[in-house]
């Protein structure tokens, strides 16, 4: 590749938490306003394109679809709204459309019903990890204890391990109690 092609393209990287994903369309979303525009998502490391001639509004969407039929689809009802698809990153999609001064139909939900089943698929995910976690975290747990006096340095690893999956788990059902709070205020209103 040439110097002036990789020049166009710039590489970010941003840790965030699902629960905060409202604030990923907002970064993505301003940085189109700069003249970067999202052309591959990834799990930390997005990559952008330079273009001020184009800005755009980003949103993102959580479904995990397997069947390559459902997902063209998934996609196609996207496009019929005037939403282009991105990229995907272990079942969050990202859709842009193009930016118009004082465009209200910017938002994928634009209803309370459908928010709240967006919602509770994150949280059902969330969940399901957290819970894959715990007999794991115990066995190693269990591991830890029994390894004899001549393996103490592999129990010490394994302890690092356990105390890894608990932070994880912890924040996996703090995320879930994030989006029932998310939820419990869409039923309020």
């Amino acid at each position: 590749m040439t110097q002036a092609l990789l020049d166009q393209f710039v590489v970010r990287t941003r840790v965030s938490f699902v629960w905060n994903y409202e604030k990923d369309e907002k970064w993505l979303t301003d940085l189109s306003a700069q003249g970067q525009h999202l052309v591959e998502p990834g799990t930390f490391r997005y990559v952008f394109k330079k273009d001020t001639s184009a800005r755009y509004v980003y949103r993102m969407d959580y479904h995990q679809i397997k069947e390559k039929e459902q997902l063209n689809e998934y996609y196609a009802l996207f496009k019929d709204m005037g939403w282009e698809h991105i990229g995907s990153n272990m079942g969050w999609h990202y859709f842009r459309k193009p930016y118009a001064e004082g465009d209200t139909s910017t938002h994928i939900y634009t209803d309370r019903s459908s928010l709240k089943q967006l919602l509770k698929r994150i949280q059902f995910m969330l969940m399901m990890l957290a819970f894959a976690n715990v007999p794991i975290m115990i066995v190693n747990s269990i591991n830890t204890w029994k390894w004899s006096d001549d393996a103490k340095p592999f129990s010490g690893l394994i302890g690092v391990v356990v105390v890894f999956q608990l932070v994880v788990v912890l924040l996996l059902l703090y995320g879930t109690a994030r989006f029932q709070r998310k939820i419990r205020r869409l039923d309020e209103h």
